[in-house]
């Protein structure tokens, strides 16, 4: 070959040498990725198997403990046992035994802690924790006893007619109370029926946020209000639309404006902006001109302004 590159490429020996050591570098090169693939696989199959064999027994250990607050499937070999329960009297034993999981039957007991009950069926279903699944399979189960409100002996508590006393006077009693939302306190809003310390004290801060309620259907804007609690009270609170504090649209500058709970600070900038290019508003028909301000926010914003000049 030293021969051949002599005479066909007119190389030199020294020329030749280094050609060679080159060729032989290029070789170990490309031999290196199959070499160092066959030397590290393995390794790489033994921390595989390691690998699985750890995760397997990990997977075992939660399905032996019965955990079922793991997205891992259970052993097929757990068997439910079906019978009559009370939701309101359930045991971490009996909910285990019907299938539910010691995080489900501990909400539950939560519920009831805190002063919740279930008076029907249907009410299980407030547990957000019960899935479709196991509502449907365990319905037929739920016994819940019907409290009985005729006591025949003075020693088990109340006699019928002392609790038809009772709710007589709780019927005058709620029949006389008429609570002033503008003036009144959270004392006073927890002889409400449903509100308590926490929930009075919202209505309170709403309500200051506000400048004061010109209508009682506000209460359902208060966090946490839904329909029924609200129909329960609307009857016993009045509001006093002479009480609510109005600000002067002609005068109020963009702080003033933004402090309102109802107006946001983009509305506030556009209503002073505007006012300073085309002068003081006249009517509410004036603030329509205003892109930013749509129909429904003006009727709820309408009751808290005044057009005065003064």
């Amino acid at each position: 070959m030293r021969i051949w590159l002599e005479k066909y490429f007119g190389f030199t020996q020294k020329e030749i040498r280094g050609l060679c050591v080159l060729i032989f570098l290029i070789g170990i090169l490309l031999a290196f990725p199959a070499a160092h693939s066959r030397i590290k696989t393995p390794n790489e199959e033994k921390i595989s198997v390691i690998d699985k064999k750890e995760i397997q027994e990990f997977l075992s250990s939660i399905q032996s403990s019965g955990s079922r607050d793991f997205d891992f499937p259970i052993s097929e070999a757990v068997t439910l046992e079906y019978f009559e329960f009370n939701p309101n009297e359930l045991s971490i034993s009996e909910g285990t035994r019907l299938g539910l999981t010691e995080r489900q039957v501990r909400m539950i007991q939560n519920y009831v802690a805190k002063g919740g009950s279930f008076s029907k069926k249907e009410d299980f279903k407030k547990i957000y924790a019960i899935g479709d699944e196991d509502y449907e399979r365990l319905f037929p189960y739920i016994s819940i006893p019907r409290v009985e409100s005729n006591y025949s002996t003075p020693s088990e508590g109340f006699t019928q007619n002392s609790l038809k006393i009772e709710r007589i006077e709780t019927k005058e009693r709620l029949a006389k109370l008429s609570i002033e939302l503008n003036t009144t306190d959270s004392i006073a809003l927890q002889s409400l029926r449903g509100i308590g310390p926490v929930f009075a004290s919202r209505i309170i801060r709403f309500r200051d946020n506000l400048g004061g309620f010109h209508d009682v259907s506000q209460l359902l804007s208060v966090y946490g209000m839904d329909e029924e609690r609200f129909l329960g009270i609307r009857d016993y609170v009045t509001v006093d639309t002479m009480l609510v504090k109005k600000i002067n649209i002609n005068k109020a500058e963009y702080d003033q404006l933004r402090k309102h709970s109802l107006i946001s600070s983009a509305q506030a900038n556009a209503i002073v902006q505007y006012r300073a290019q085309h002068g003081n508003y006249v009517t509410i028909n004036d603030l329509f001109k205003i892109a930013l301000l749509d129909e429904d926010f003006l009727l709820k914003i309408v009751p808290y302004l005044t057009f005065s000049d003064d």
